[in-house]
């Protein structure tokens, strides 16, 4: 006979610069229900949290008492000590906004939230292509770019939460405008942020599927500048595995020749030859189940 426990589910929350996607999932990282719509315009956190509160009743349903808890993935800097987000780039009236304090309110089980990155790579190590590998570096190519470290197992917060923001890595000085305020940032050349205003990244998919010249240099150049930030990546820390995912990794037939060339002359010779980029193999859903591990990691149920 079934144990109670293994009846539980938890909430897992992935919330990103464009989509916000809420699932009921299993002990075993089994997404049964899920729920997704676009983030509005209007973004601050009283909309954005009521907005939240009816999607978790949705998917939750009639299992609600049966939660071992909700996981939350945010496109920002989380620090978990104090239970708040200092900022996101992509939602930008949150400054300091209390999380975990917010989410209790209207929720009387454990909260678990962390960087959607940092997410996206529990996911990937829990159940995904990086299950056997003890060290490597997740990045989501979406609205922007996100980074999880695992090192050694284990995932690497810097000391407020600050570590993995990949994204806001200065590639070209004086270069395009960034959400962050910043110049020259690497999310702004490969991620969505860098696909031509009214284009989107699985049309120039498909167009450079079709022998597009446009969209062909296009994806030459994408990859390039996504070369030249896991150089840097690679040169920083020595990691050599890197797992990609997010919607622009569409275009990965059309840009990942290229990024490799970049690599190879950017990182260091012998290092260069061990790096290994791999796609995710839990498509949009690997945030979604990292935080459906982090709440059963931390249930006490």
């Amino acid at each position: 006979m079934l144990g109670r426990e293994t009846m539980r589910y938890a909430i897992g929350i992935d919330a990103g610069g464009t989509h916000l996607r809420v699932a009921r999932l299993d002990p075993e990282g089994n997404i049964l229900n899920k729920e997704m719509l676009v983030v509005g315009t209007e973004r601050t956190a009283d909309i954005f949290f009521k907005t939240l509160s009816e999607k978790i009743r949705l998917v939750a349903g009639a299992h609600r008492k049966d939660l071992a808890g909700i996981g939350l993935g945010l496109p920002g800097i989380c620090n978990q000590k104090e239970g708040v987000i200092h900022e996101l780039p992509h939602y930008p009236h949150w400054h300091d906004v209390p999380v975990i304090q917010i989410m209790k309110e209207g929720f009387s089980c454990n909260v678990v939230f962390d960087n959607d990155a940092n997410m996206a790579a529990l996911g990937e190590h829990w159940k995904g292509i990086a299950k056997n590998l003890p060290t490597f570096i997740m990045l989501t190519l979406g609205t922007g770019i996100g980074g999880g470290l695992v090192l050694d197992g284990k995932l690497w917060r810097g000391e407020e939460g600050f570590a993995g923001e990949v994204g806001h890595m200065v590639i070209e000085a004086d270069g395009k405008e960034c959400v962050c305020g910043n110049k020259g940032c690497w999310e702004c050349y490969a991620s969505a942020g860098a696909v031509p205003v009214g284009k989107t990244a699985e049309g120039f998919s498909k167009a450079a599927d079709e022998g597009d010249s446009e969209a062909k240099k296009f994806w030459e150049k994408f990859g390039h500048y996504l070369g030249l930030g896991i150089s840097n990546l690679a040169n920083i820390t020595g990691v050599e595995h890197f797992v990609l995912a997010g919607g622009v990794s569409l275009g990965w037939p059309h840009f990942i020749e290229s990024a490799k060339k970049t690599i190879l002359k950017g990182a260091y010779p012998r290092l260069a030859k061990k790096i290994v980029l791999q796609k995710t193999s839990l498509k949009g859903e690997a945030a979604l189940i990292g935080c459906a591990f982090a709440v059963f990691q931390t249930s006490k149920i």
